[in-house]
């Protein structure tokens, strides 16, 4: 190959990486154009560097949308913020954005965990560009709500061995949910329809590995925060544990009685407490399991009793739920 046809297909790369970046959906397209307008305007004086944070995060999820074959003659409809109080600029883009997403997305691309993902740490960053306050917890909880109403009419879908962007979108919810808690000052009551969409994964990691939350927790440190400033602190814990109860609940009973099996046995035999602990941490998860207590019960008062005092004082725990 020589130079010039060199350089051509570098710029043809070049060119072809960019078209795939830009957003061909019309509705995307318009919100973004909208905000450029209204950060240009004497409207969005004050928010400027908060509209810039959220154009970079739009423009982040323009794989969500899909390029339809007749974008390119659809005239943009710009948003018309002149009438809307600047307190409410951001929380109309939030929703602009969902109604976006749900008739664009979801109709077109499907419910995928990833698109789910994408989605919500967008709607995370959007929320986080105001400042920490009563009306940003409000709006986190309005986000979870949106989230709410997508799960009923659009399903989380699952692939057979995805694990990697579920455990995003579980991440996100998360953070979600601490920021509503930290900024309202109150504990976020879980509607069963969020919890319902976590379970198939909940459920792959309890069966999969011998300690879920450890496992979980562990991950969720080591993945990457989409360029957000969080650490993964106990809060992320309560959280997972109410996820995996759940989950772990509505597993077969056979299911469940051989993972607590399996989990006893690490209990004794582990030399370490501290270890051994982390596997009590996640047996008590199903401790207020009425359909599996009478069988942990039974598994406990069989086992022999081993050299190791802390085992030994977590069998008779579980003898006596």
């Amino acid at each position: 190959m020589c130079v010039d046809d060199y350089v051509v297909a570098k710029i043809s790369i070049k060119y072809t990486f960019m078209k795939k970046m830009d957003c061909n959906d019309p509705l995307h397209a318009s919100l973004i154009q909208s905000i450029s307008a209204l950060q240009k305007s004497k409207y969005g004086k004050g928010n400027k560097s908060k509209l810039t944070s959220i154009q970079s995060a739009l423009k982040l999820a323009n794989p969500l949308f899909p390029s339809t074959d007749n974008s390119d003659n659809t005239k943009h409809k710009i948003i018309n913020f002149r009438n809307i109080e600047q307190v409410e600029h951001i929380p109309k883009i939030l929703d602009e954005f969902a109604n976006n997403f749900e008739t664009q997305c979801l109709a077109n691309n499907g419910a995928s965990a990833k698109n789910y993902s994408l989605f919500s740490v967008t709607l995370l960053k959007i929320i986080k560009t105001l400042d920490a306050d009563k009306k940003r917890g409000l709006l986190s909880a309005h986000a979870i709500n949106i989230l709410n109403n997508l799960f009923v009419k659009h399903p989380v879908e699952y692939k057979k061995v995805e694990i990697r962007d579920p455990l995003k979108f579980v991440f996100v919810i998360t953070e979600l949910v601490i920021d509503t808690e930290r900024n309202l000052s109150k504990d976020y009551e879980f509607d069963i329809i969020l919890l319902r969409q976590i379970v198939p994964l909940m459920q792959r990691y309890h069966m999969k590995y011998d300690n879920a939350l450890l496992q979980i927790i562990n991950e969720f440190n080591k993945m990457p925060k989409f360029r957000l400033t969080v650490s993964v602190g106990e809060r992320h814990q309560e959280i997972v544990q109410i996820f995996l109860q759940y989950g772990i609940a509505h597993l077969p009973l056979e299911d469940k009685i051989s993972r607590a099996k399996n989990i006893i046995e690490k209990i004794i035999s582990e030399d370490e407490d501290s270890a051994a602990l982390e596997y009590y941490n996640m047996l008590k998860l199903c401790f207020d399991d009425k359909e599996l207590s009478p069988h942990l019960i039974k598994i406990a008062k069989t086992k022999d009793r081993t050299g190791r005092r802390f085992a030994n004082s977590i069998l008779d725990e579980i003898s006596k739920l």
